[in-house]
């Protein structure tokens, strides 16, 4: 199996145990199960743009913008929720 395959499978199955988990806390209520999921929900964002988009073939400013988006969301998700 080529490296990139074996890459793609791997961020596939991590992406769907977040999903998984993701579920598991907001159906069972846990105690602070929304920063868990935001948690989450940016590790999810982070790996789908950098492995399928190939933002990390990309230009440094794109790299940025991603991470910045993701703490932008992460603070204005906490923000919200305090």
């Amino acid at each position: 199996m080529n490296k990139e395959l074996k890459l793609n499978t791997i961020v596939w199955l991590l992406l769907v145990t977040l999903i998984i988990l993701s579920t598991l806390f907001a159906e069972n209520k846990v105690k602070s199960a929304y920063i868990f999921v935001v948690i989450f929900t940016s590790i999810k964002f982070l790996a789908v743009a950098f492995q399928f988009v190939e933002v990390k073939k990309a230009h440094l400013l794109w790299k940025f913008l991603s991470f910045l988006f993701v703490a932008i969301y992460f603070i204005g998700v906490l923000i919200m929720l305090n």
